[in-house]
């Protein structure tokens, strides 16, 4: 009979607070679901089971909270110093990409529109020059020739009338023989050799090759003083004439002597000025072909380097993409906790947990 009346008066004591316990059993269950909470849960029960201070259990979570809260502050300003950091590096390399990237077009401009251009210029204008040159040499070469050839012209012409002098002195040794009486007249023919002789040695073209005829045809016929002085007069005009002639042609080779002279000096300068100008060229021409080598070097390594600074700004790039995905992810880790702490902060301070506590410790007091 006693045990009965026990169990109805633990069953209406118990019934009192039984909806508001089920809610806080509810409450533990829920915040327990994550790590922090069923370790705050489990830290709660066990305090309360230990019938420690409720005050303890609150500062303890509070603090735990600050502590939280405060290392989420130092991953934030972390985060935001290594933020700067690479905005920095990132910029700075942006500006090397920049600037690297306008080297590289400016050295390609004056290779390309410059440099090449240049030398193609040079090399030319060098071709050009010892085109000149070869023109140059074959011009002295065919005047000299040309000069040799009028000099042995000259050479024959001058023999030709020496000769043709000397036979004209001998037909007027003959004829003055003859008018002198030295020769009779019936040997007069000798003349006539003497005179063919004279035709022998002077070319048809000669200028005096007519009067030769007309001594031909006089020397046949003429039998008389008269005759004989009229061909002695024509012989001495034509030994005056001979020698004009001949005084005409050494002044003739005389001048063509000197125009030669002149024209070799003048080939010789141009010759030497050429080689000057290839020489000059030759230099400009080299010092294009370093400025061409020096100016793809350089733009060799400048291109490295900007593959380099692509490079370690894509580095950087990721680097911080996976800085940001795991600041992100701590974060989220951090708030969630930080939540859970003051949920269950707020719960250790409600009428559910005191229930609940109440309704475990009843429970330990009754058995």
């Amino acid at each position: 009979m006693k045990h009965l009346v026990l169990c109805v008066l633990i069953t209406i004591a118990l019934g009192v607070d039984q909806s508001l316990v089920q809610l806080g059993e509810q409450k533990i269950q829920e915040i327990s679901q994550t790590n922090m909470g069923k370790f705050l849960m489990d830290l709660a029960q066990t305090h309360g089971e230990s019938r420690g201070p409720l005050d303890d259990l609150i500062q303890a979570i509070g603090d735990l909270q600050q502590e939280l809260q405060s290392e989420l502050q130092q991953i934030e300003d972390d985060y935001t110093r290594t933020t700067n950091e690479h905005v920095n590096t990132q910029q700075n390399l942006d500006v090397q990409i920049g600037s690297t990237e306008i080297t590289i077009n400016n050295a390609r401009e004056m290779i390309d529109l410059i440099l090449i251009p240049g030398r193609e210029q040079v090399t030319n204008r060098i071709a050009k020059l010892n085109e000149f040159i070869n023109d140059n040499r074959d011009a002295l070469q065919r005047e000299t020739l040309q000069r040799q050839n009028d000099h042995q012209s000259y050479l024959e012409k001058v023999s030709e009338h020496q000769s043709a002098i000397s036979a004209i002195d001998e037909s007027l040794q003959l004829i003055n023989s003859l008018i002198n009486g030295n020769i009779a007249f019936s040997e007069k023919k000798v003349v006539h050799q003497s005179v063919k002789l004279i035709e022998s040695r002077i070319d048809k073209h000669n200028e005096v090759a007519p009067l030769i005829q007309v001594l031909l045809s006089l020397t046949q016929n003429f039998a008389d003083q008269d005759g004989a002085k009229k061909i002695r007069d024509m012989l001495n005009d034509v030994r005056n004439k001979s020698v004009e002639s001949l005084n005409q042609e050494t002044a003739d080779e005389k001048v063509r002597e000197e125009e030669f002279k002149n024209r070799s000096k003048a080939l010789n300068d141009e010759y030497n000025s050429f080689k000057k100008s290839v020489l000059e060229a030759t230099y400009v021409l080299t010092a294009y072909e370093n400025k061409i080598k020096s100016t793809q070097e350089q733009l060799n390594q400048n291109t490295l380097d900007l593959e380099s600074y692509k490079e370690s700004l894509r580095l950087d790039q990721d680097t911080q993409a996976q800085e940001t995905q795991q600041y992100n992810e701590l974060k989220t880790q951090y708030i969630a906790e930080i939540q859970t702490v003051r949920t269950a902060f707020d719960f250790i301070n409600s009428a559910e947990f005191s229930n609940v506590m109440h309704q475990k410790l009843n429970s330990v007091s009754i058995v």
